[in-house]
């Protein structure tokens, strides 16, 4: 029988905006949040993604609960036992 181990670690980014009282909001479909947090969503996963991968002894992929990859990312990383980068 194989024993499966598990732990999780959450990386949550709020961001913000504070705009003047000529802010349009709802009315611009909250620009903001389609170029700017788009853009410094897409950086930290591609960082995060890098760097996981170029971790010796580490399968790392992508998955999904259902929730849009606009407010979930979902990393899976596997530990290599049998790596020579676990043994030490």
């Amino acid at each position: 029988m194989a024993y499966r181990e598990e732990a999780v670690w959450n990386i949550r980014v709020e961001a913000s905006a504070e705009f003047g009282d000529d802010y349009d909001g709802d009315l611009d479909g909250y620009a903001w949040r389609e170029a700017q947090f788009r853009e410094l969503q897409n950086r930290v996963v591609s960082a995060v993604l890098r760097t996981l991968a170029a971790t010796p002894g580490w399968r790392v992929r992508t998955g999904n609960r259902g929730i849009a990859s606009t407010d979930e990312v979902l990393v899976h990383a596997d530990l290599d036992v049998d790596s020579e980068a676990h043994v030490r």
